[in-house]
């Protein structure tokens, strides 16, 4: 009796000692990860990573920042190979538009993974903003492969650099990742070309954030309103309180998450109920509007089942070749 309980204790030492390893390990860099971390070093980048993304669609650049010392610093500019759509922001499910707006994207969701891009970015689209102007889509992302319907896309080698600096960052402890996506260089050289267009209000107040920016290299707060968005150098909204009485928030990553229920925010309660029944709304268009697979065997048969099955899954991971869709 003693020697099995014995063998028991050992088993289930030797148990727990395996799955701290693993845990560990998976919370460690990959390889690639500690070359971008020693490249880093070796230019003077010694604190831990924290990454913003600036992205010009009609430039088609995509800019890295890496924060040292409190201000940001440029890293690299990437091309962006393929976006689809045309200047303005993403409006609807199925418009091929790639978005345009301020995400703060959270850690745990901006990792993406899947057969057809397995090493990409999600934009959490729609956000708050989005949100209050009833604009719908879903699954837009930064990946490689140079092909796009309403996402951004890098060459593959780009794209795994930028990848790995963000899952770094994560790892590292930035909690949320902010991505500024403007339509362009927001000059007032650049919106006198644009002045006829319709979203040229939207890019007149996206315009502080690019100007603040520039000109100090460092984040301002950006609170979405029921105007619009509104910008406030580095936290100064923290001590104006203002902000509430005028409808302010500042803008998360998905309208679920919205925690405020003050009497000044009651806008923002509503919005909480009307977003999950848009989102709701438009999951279901999805499904009912979606492709539908041709059927063309005896359903009674094992083997027609499991090619169903099959072709199912790769339905749902958008790998289904065009050929069996009608």
């Amino acid at each position: 009796m003693k020697h099995a309980l014995k063998v028991i204790i050992l088993l289930c030492i030797a148990l727990n000692c395996t799955l701290s390893v693993a845990v560990d390990a998976a919370s460690l860099p990959r390889a690639s990860e500690i070359r971008v971390q020693e490249r880093l070093k070796a230019i003077g980048f010694t604190e831990p990573l924290r990454i913003y993304l600036r992205l010009f669609k009609q430039e088609k650049t995509l800019e890295v920042w890496l924060q040292s010392r409190g201000s940001y610093k440029l890293y690299k500019s990437f091309e962006i190979c393929k976006y689809s759509g045309k200047l303005g922001p993403k409006v609807a499910e199925g418009d091929k538009q790639a978005p345009e707006g301020f995400y703060h994207v959270p850690a745990k969701d901006v990792l993406w993974n899947s057969r057809k891009w397995p090493r990409a970015l999600n934009l959490a689209f729609p956000n708050i903003y989005d949100g209050l102007q009833k604009r719908t889509g879903s699954y837009l992302l930064i990946h490689g492969g140079c092909s796009s319907v309403g996402c951004y896309a890098l060459k593959n080698g780009p794209m795994s650099l930028l990848y790995d600096l963000v899952a770094l960052s994560l790892k590292q402890g930035q909690g949320v990742i902010p991505i500024h996506i403007f339509p362009f260089r927001l000059t007032s050289e650049k919106l006198a070309i644009h002045k006829n267009h319709k979203f040229l209000n939207l890019w007149k107040k996206m315009q502080p954030v690019f100007l603040s920016f520039n000109e100090k290299r460092t984040l301002p707060s950006i609170l979405v309103c029921k105007t619009g968005y509104q910008v406030y150098a580095s936290s100064e909204f923290v001590d104006d309180p203002s902000f509430t009485q005028h409808g302010c928030l500042q803008p998360l990553p998905l309208g679920s998450e919205v925690v405020p229920r003050k009497p000044s925010l009651t806008w923002v309660s509503k919005l909480q109920d009307e977003y999950k029944t848009l989102l709701k709304r438009t999951r279901r268009q999805i499904v009912q509007k979606g492709p539908q697979i041709r059927v063309r065997c005896n359903l009674k048969l094992p083997s027609c089942k499991r090619w169903l099955a099959l072709r199912k899954r790769m339905l749902k991971r958008r790998t289904l070749p065009k050929s069996l869709l009608r």
